[in-house]
């Protein structure tokens, strides 16, 4: 951790380097970076899952895969850790776990594209590597998608 937070610094004093995706899920490195970092630096969430932890370490967002297919429940989730209320944001993130899950349940991006792919945005296809979803990976996301009233 610290030879990255070092390497962070040296790179948040680039004038345009305003920030970072950080899609490793250590909820700690915002805490760390920002004892070494002295001017305002954007720390970002790569990782949907961890979103709220990592706001409420000193994250101010998140580069999110669930918002594509939720963008509504996303931004609000958003909206409220940059209110400070967690208690709120957390349980949108409570509502949006399962979707996460299944989006993630094989590798990316198929699920994002299928699930995308329902609400009549683009199609399923997925070229190689990538490879198209097993049916019951299907049936998840569907699923996860109808409990958060995504699919009329």
């Amino acid at each position: 951790t610290w030879l990255r937070s070092d390497f962070m610094a040296r790179l948040a004093e680039l004038p345009r380097v305003v920030g970072v995706k950080d899609a490793t899920g250590d909820l700690s490195r915002p805490c760390f970076e920002r004892q070494i970092i002295a001017d305002e630096f954007c720390y970002l969430s790569g990782e949907d899952a961890t979103a709220v932890a990592y706001n409420v370490s000193g994250g101010r967002g998140c580069i999110s895969v669930t918002a594509n297919v939720a963008p509504a429940l996303c931004a609000q989730m958003q909206r409220a850790c940059l209110d400070k209320n967690y208690a709120l944001a957390s349980q949108i993130q409570d509502q949006l776990m399962p979707l996460h899950q299944a989006l993630f349940c094989e590798p990316s991006p198929a699920g994002v594209k299928f699930a995308v792919s329902l609400s009549g945005r683009c199609d399923a296809y997925c070229r190689l590597p990538a490879v198209p979803l097993s049916v019951s990976s299907k049936q998840r996301i569907r699923e996860a998608m109808e409990g958060l009233g995504l699919l009329g």
